[in-house]
């Protein structure tokens, strides 16, 4: 089935914001193409994730680098997605991504060439793909897009997405969201597994689309957390060291949906004083206070996103992607709990 839900318009101006601050502030209710930029701008300057926790105020120039594109998989009610970037408004039949049929699972990432995927010059109208995904071997985005999905495929428009967003000199983090339907997808819990305004008849796919820093400092690893789990309220996001007693570190605070943060990252402590990797926890609180709201192994997040414990180490930066149900949410019919992954933020 294709859904008809209006895609969210990422204005030229709105991804330049994006990719300066290292921010994006996402939306649960996409809106039309042709919305004005001052309507539409899905994106802010604002750090999203309380910039203090990184550089106490001090002022960072980020640094440029090749484009580089990290997608990882938030959609929470399939197990896996495949998705076509559509040329628009001329379209276009590219292959859908990735070329295995069986897709990107839930929570996973994948590092992509910008260059290799995309055409050249040209903005894309990014679909999510899902369902029964090995009915889509062999298929092209037309045929998955226009209107001729196989059945019990589900085709979800989700948002346009300019050109200059994967050209700038940035490293750039593209995590679908939400819930996308399908047959059965409807439960007296399914706000606090998709988000707030989803429902069977009005499922909410959704994306959040920034930069990730790659400000690191000698000696110290460099940290982020991006918060791309729609049913998750704002959250501080802390990490407790595997050694005895360790004490929660503030890596960003009051993190919003759709925000990655904090900006400068947070650098303040060595791989040594993290302790063991096994141990250590992701930690979300209600904002300010110490009412923990969730934890989450981080030895098993790094694993999500293809790193090994070694590769944890000083002088990298990386960022903490939540996706999945709001804390405290247990994995449903058709629903995951709240997931983290950790990537590169500079792969």
């Amino acid at each position: 089935m294709v859904r008809s839900a209006h895609p969210l318009f990422l204005t030229i101006s709105a991804f330049f914001i994006a990719l300066e601050s290292g921010c994006a502030e996402g939306t649960d209710a996409p809106q039309n193409p042709s919305t004005s930029a001052s309507s539409s701008s899905s994106s802010s300057s604002g750090t999203g994730g309380g910039g203090g926790a990184g550089g106490g105020g001090e002022v960072v120039p980020e640094p440029d680098g090749p484009p580089v594109l990290t997608i990882v998989n938030g959609v929470n009610d399939h197990e896996a997605i495949r998705l076509c970037f559509v040329p628009y408004p001329d379209g276009g039949d590219p292959a859908p991504y990735p070329a295995d049929p069986s897709g990107l699972a839930f929570a996973a990432a994948s590092r992509v060439d910008p260059a290799s995927l995309l055409p050249a010059d040209k903005d894309v109208y990014l679909h999510v793909i899902a369902g029964d995904l090995t009915k889509t071997k062999d298929l092209g985005c037309a045929t998955l897009t226009e209107g001729n999905a196989p059945a019990d495929v589900v085709v979800a428009p989700v948002a346009v997405i300019p050109a200059s967003a994967f050209v700038a000199k940035r490293s750039l983090l593209l995590v679908p969201t939400g819930c996308v339907g399908g047959p059965g997808h409807t439960d007296p819990l399914e706000k606090e597994a998709c988000g707030p305004t989803y429902s069977a008849d009005t499922p909410n796919p959704g994306l959040l689309a920034a930069a990730m820093s790659r400000v690191t400092a000698e000696g110290k690893l460099s940290l982020q957390a991006a918060h791309a789990a729609q049913p998750m309220p704002s959250v501080d996001v802390r990490l407790v060291p595997g050694t005895e007693g360790g004490m929660p570190q503030q890596v960003a605070p009051s993190l919003t949906a759709g925000a990655v943060g904090p900006f400068p990252p947070f650098r303040q402590l060595a791989r040594f004083e993290w302790g063991s990797i096994a141990q250590a926890e992701i930690l979300t609180f209600v904002p300010g206070q110490l009412v923990k709201t969730s934890a989450s192994p981080l030895d098993a997040a790094l694993l999500r996103g293809g790193l090994t414990q070694a590769d944890f180490e000083d002088g990298r930066a990386f960022t903490l992607v939540a996706v999945g149900a709001q804390p405290g949410i247990a994995p449903g019919a058709f629903w995951h709990a709240l997931t983290w992954t950790v990537v590169r933020s500079d792969p």
